[in-house]
């Protein structure tokens, strides 16, 4: 019987509710390098209709 290991995407989205919450897309992940993407979702923009800079952080944060 073989199990396939999680992805790093579900491992974060299991692990940290942040990264749960804000819906973040883990698109690459190797030794070198992290993708991650913080989709557009209306109720995490700020009062001028950016990204919230809370969401940012923790994109940042979960991608490294």
């Amino acid at each position: 019987m073989s199990e396939t290991m999680p992805s790093v995407g579900e491992m974060m989205a299991a692990t940290v509710p942040m990264a749960r919450t804000l819906n973040l897309q883990y698109t690459e992940t190797t030794a070198e390098r992290a993708v991650v993407v913080l989709p557009d979702q209306p109720e995490y923009r700020n009062h001028v209709g950016g990204p919230h800079a809370g969401a940012m952080f923790t994109l940042a944060e979960s991608a490294s």
